[in-house]
C-alpha cells in the first residue's frame, strides 16, 4: 500500500508543475487569434475607408463629398445630417473627412478606439491629416487612410507587458 500512495502523490506535483504551462499555452493560442483576427480588422477598416474616399471625390456630381475640394468646384452640398455627419463635427463641410471615419469605425466595431488619419496626395506617411500640398480630391488624386490601434493581449498581461500596437495603411486613386 505504501506505494501506491507515493504514487498518487507523484502524478499530483506532476500536475500542479504542468498545469500553468499548459494554461499559458492555451491563452498564448487564443492571443494569437485575437492579434490575427485585429490584424485584419484594422487592415479591411483602411482599405474600406480609401474605398469610400476614391468614391466620394470632389466632381461637381458629388452631395456629400469627402476631402478638399478643389477651388472650381461648383457642386452643391447636401445638408450635413442628410449625409449621415453630425453638423458639429464639420467645419468647414467642404473640407469634411467625417464620412471616411465613420465609414473606418463601422469596419472597426468591437476591435476598441483607434487613430484614423486621411490625407490627400503623394505623401510619404499618413498622419494627423496632413495632406500635400494644394492636394485636392479630383480624379486621379491619391487618398491615404491610416488606422493605428492598441490591442491588449492576456498572456503577456500576466508578465506586465499591456499590449502593443496594430496599424495598417491603405492608399488608392480618386475615381469619382
Amino acid at each position: 500500500m505504501k506505494r501506491r500512495d507515493r504514487t498518487r502523490g507523484q502524478s499530483m506535483v506532476e500536475f500542479a508543475l504542468t498545469l500553468p504551462i499548459f494554461l499559458l499555452l492555451l491563452v498564448s493560442v487564443f492571443d494569437l487569434g485575437h492579434v490575427v483576427w485585429a490584424n485584419n480588422a484594422v487592415s479591411t477598416a483602411a482599405r474600406e475607408g480609401a474605398r469610400f474616399a476614391v468614391v466620394h471625390g470632389g466632381t461637381d456630381s458629388v452631395r456629400c463629398p469627402q476631402g478638399p475640394l478643389p477651388s472650381n468646384w461648383g457642386g452643391t452640398t447636401d445638408p450635413p445630417t442628410t449625409c449621415g455627419f453630425a453638423p458639429s463635427t464639420l467645419s468647414p463641410y467642404f473640407e469634411s473627412r467625417e464620412g471616411i471615419r465613420n465609414q473606418v469605425a463601422r469596419w472597426l466595431s468591437g476591435s476598441g478606439a483607434a487613430t484614423i488619419s486621411v490625407c490627400y496626395g503623394n505623401v510619404t506617411t499618413c498622419s494627423n491629416d496632413v495632406d500635400a500640398v494644394g492636394a485636392t480630391n479630383v480624379r486621379g488624386t491619391k487618398v491615404t487612410v491610416t488606422v493605428t490601434t492598441t490591442i491588449g493581449l492576456a498572456a503577456p498581461a500576466l508578465v506586465g507587458i499591456n499590449g502593443f500596437t496594430i496599424s495598417a495603411t491603405s492608399t488608392m486613386l480618386v475615381n469619382h
